[in-house]
């Protein structure tokens, strides 16, 4: 039976501090509030995802310390399958510390990386993609993601690899992984980085269909500026953001927005009814504190968007 989607990246631990300003040198100042929990953009898309119904099974390599316990007793509570986590004695899960400035909800992060060893391509199976319709990563853990790839040729039924190119996280590096997968969502930064293009133009878009050529979705998002999709015709459609009453952090909205847009494509829905889907999640999670700190269900998913306003926006 499909379990939906298997999700292969870092899962990390987060440190949430809410404070006034950003530290521009040496300096004391008393915090607003500060929480722990987990995070990681492809272990939170499955966090999003699993609360909107979808199975979903994470794949990593973590520690046997209290850290890893903790992130794993989290996506297991939120119905993220933890099964396939391998555990390496004596390693350390990967540690950001996200500073959260309290008038705007921006981020500053600094982490530490994990001690464990990359996911080994062994424990990418032909059983374990078999058992899941989306395959979904970052590029962390490269050389599973593409066993991944590879594999999805191998069973029966049509799979899908999906992928998050998030700001700040394009390198060349990535290029392999791109050329073979099927739903690439990538943040501007990113597009912009991989198209030498900062304006949505079409030589960005054609820079991205070359560097993703198998991918059926293919799409570009910008925070409030909303997300850009290319149709099959050569142009594109606009799925706005949605204003929310208040933004207390921005941590995560991406990570939740891939999620919410995967459950979408599980469920059959068009690209457009996900990317709707997607925004209004992603916004929602923007309230509070924590890339996992508001996911919703579909129930409070619809009620927000029988009244969401549109931020309207340009490329």
């Amino acid at each position: 039976m499909d379990r939906g989607i298997l999700g292969i990246g870092v899962c990390t631990l987060d440190v949430l501090t809410k404070v006034s300003s950003f530290p521009e040198d040496e300096s004391v100042e008393e915090a607003d509030s500060s929480e722990l929990m987990g995070g990681g953009p492809v272990a939170t898309a499955l966090a999003a995802a699993s609360k909107l119904g979808s199975p979903t099974t994470m794949l990593d390599t973590l520690g046997d310390g209290w850290q890893s316990e903790f992130i794993i007793n989290e996506l297991k509570s939120i119905g993220v399958s933890c099964d396939e986590i391998i555990i390496e004695d004596g390693a350390k899960a990967s540690l950001a510390s996200v500073l959260i400035r309290k008038s705007d909800g921006a981020r500053a992060i600094r982490f530490v990386r994990s001690t464990a060893k990359a996911l080994s391509d062994n424990a990418i199976t032909k059983e374990i993609i078999s058992q899941h319709k989306i395959i979904h990563c970052n590029g962390r853990h490269l050389n599973a993601c593409l066993k991944a790839a590879s594999k999805c040729k191998a069973v029966n039924g049509e799979r899908f690899m999906s992928f998050d190119g998030g700001a700040g996280r394009y390198r060349k590096e990535l290029l392999p992984l791109m050329k073979v997968i099927d739903i690439a969502i990538v943040a501007k930064d990113f597009a912009s980085k991989l198209s030498g293009q900062n304006d949505l133009n079409s030589k960005l878009w054609s820079c991205m269909k070359e560097a993703f050529p198998k991918a059926g979705i293919l799409g570009i998002t910008d925070g409030i500026k909303g997300s850009w999709f290319l149709n099959e015709d050569g142009t594109t459609f606009h799925q706005p953001a949605y204003s929310v009453p208040l933004t207390v952090d921005t941590t995560g909205c991406g990570d939740v927005y891939h999620g919410a847009f995967l459950n979408g494509i599980l469920r059959n829905l068009s690209v457009e009814e996900s990317a709707k889907m997607a925004s209004a999640a992603g916004a929602l999670n923007a309230m509070k504190m924590g890339g996992r700190g508001n996911l919703v269900n579909h129930d409070r998913l619809n009620l927000f968007l029988e009244k969401a306003k549109e931020i309207e926006s340009k490329p």
